[in-house]
């Protein structure tokens, strides 16, 4: 089951809570079963909220950040923002961001803004930000396209932001609000270092698990997998596969210094996640109780090589190997005297009528080229590569023209045999590789890639 991003159904906390509150309360204040009024106790949960705010900015502590989401616009979406804030007893509050919606030349740039606020008390306690605060009021502006980026406005919208924000309750030590007027979910998290330090790490570890290369990742559950795609630009396509998904959801995140958090809490199967950091190797996030991975398809692309070449390390080669690509060198250079077989790896072949398979790189005078021959790869399970042949694979163009004039043909195809096999796959990068072991799991030779 995938939730779909606009299900609001966690509000229905706070609106109970809050109706207990008013209409409980007007019934044992009747009955003179508690010692305050209704309104002194929605007094005292408000002055215990503001409490809480503040402790957080205490000298010690480096206040909160803001993990804050707008309702965007049927037209457009949003991913959601880290905003900081530290909150002082007289009304006071200090907030800071380096998000792209800054105006006055400041996107992008971290940006420190001072303003004021108040915890109201209305049919729950809200958290109100009354005046203008560079950091937070430009997501609730309804300006005009002359005045700001065109791609925010929408009949009168703005972003679908709010500075009002409904308490829906406490998560630990996290707080939960969500907008007022338009129900974006914004989630205050204690921050454990300084603002830019926080923003530093953060995108350390974007960078870290997200690429232009690689932008599909496993959402894996016991034998049930799904998809992430676009994890990078905060908007992510969770979906049944890659390809022409047929249910595709929308999901909100921001990113931490650990990896990343979704806007709403979601399901893989009856499995739920909604936060996700690195695990210690590095290899994979995991979800707050363990129980979803997400994994980068590094292995996807290996197998499938679409635009690189993955070269052997010819060290690896046995004897029989290498007295082969001895021969085949021998071969080229009755085509031409001055080739010279440099590397051989698995990917796609250069030039005219290119193939996916082996691909055998030359120099002549200086200059590389390639010329491969076709080589079935495949995925047999996650993290694994089978390397299959037939023996009557075709060849690109420039492996066919050396092959019309010499013997390479039948030394290249007895070459082929001693690859295949099925082998575990150790890349050096889970998250973009740049080189990797293969372990054979049917008793040939380990290879690495690189």
């Amino acid at each position: 089951m995938i939730t779909m991003k606009k299900d609001i159904g966690y509000i229905a906390m706070g609106v109970v809570l809050a109706a207990f509150t008013l209409t409980g309360c007007s019934r044992f204040e009747e009955d003179d079963l508690f010692d305050e009024s209704a309104a002194q106790r929605i007094t005292s949960f408000n002055k215990d909220l503001q409490s809480r705010l503040c402790e957080q900015s205490e000298d010690d502590k480096y206040g909160w950040v803001m993990q804050y989401y707008v309702a965007g616009n049927e037209d457009l979406d949003f991913e959601g923002f880290n905003l900081f804030a530290r909150f002082y007893d007289n009304g006071k509050v200090k907030m800071a961001s380096n998000h792209r919606f800054l105006r006055n030349g400041n996107a992008n740039k971290y940006t420190e803004s001072t303003s004021v606020y108040e915890v109201l008390r209305e049919e729950g306690p809200v958290l109100a930000f009354n005046s203008w605060n560079d950091i937070l009021t430009v997501f609730v502006d309804p300006v005009d396209p002359a005045s700001a980026p065109s791609n925010i406005v929408k009949d009168g919208e703005g972003m679908g932001g709010d500075q009002n924000l409904t308490f829906q309750g406490y998560d630990g030590d996290n707080i939960l609000f969500h907008g007022q007027r338009h129900f974006g979910a914004v989630r205050f998290v204690p921050c454990d270092r300084p603002w830019e330090t926080y923003i530093s790490d953060t995108e350390t570890t974007k960078n870290y698990i997200t690429n232009s290369t690689i932008t599909s990742y496993y959402v894996i559950s016991g034998t049930d997998t799904l998809y992430f795609k676009d994890l990078r630009s905060g908007i992510i396509t969770y979906c049944e596969r890659v390809n022409d998904p047929l249910f595709p959801s929308i999901i909100n995140c921001v990113f931490t210094p650990t990896g990343f958090c979704l806007q709403h809490e979601n399901k893989i199967g009856d499995t739920k996640f909604r936060e996700f950091n690195l695990n210690p190797d590095k290899t994979c996030l995991l979800s707050e109780d363990g129980k979803v991975q997400v994994s980068a398809t590094w292995d996807t692309y290996i197998v499938n090589a679409r635009n690189t070449v993955w070269n052997f390390s010819q060290d690896d080669f046995t004897d029989e190997q290498k007295s082969l690509l001895e021969q085949i060198d021998a071969e080229f250079k009755k085509f031409n005297k001055d080739y010279a077989l440099s590397q051989v790896g698995l990917g796609r072949s250069s030039g005219s009528g290119a193939v996916k398979g082996l691909v055998l790189t030359f120099t002549a005078k200086g200059k590389s080229n390639t010329a491969g021959i076709s080589l079935a790869t495949s995925r047999p399970a996650f993290g694994q590569m089978q390397i299959s042949y037939t023996g009557d694979e075709k060849m690109d163009r420039n492996l066919t023209n050396i092959c019309n004039k010499s013997d390479a043909e039948a030394v290249i195809r007895q070459f082929i045999t001693t690859l295949t096999g099925t082998y575990d796959i150790v890349p050096d990068n889970y998250f973009l590789p740049t080189g990797c072991d293969l372990h054979s799991v049917d008793g040939n030779n380990n290879y690495t890639l690189k």
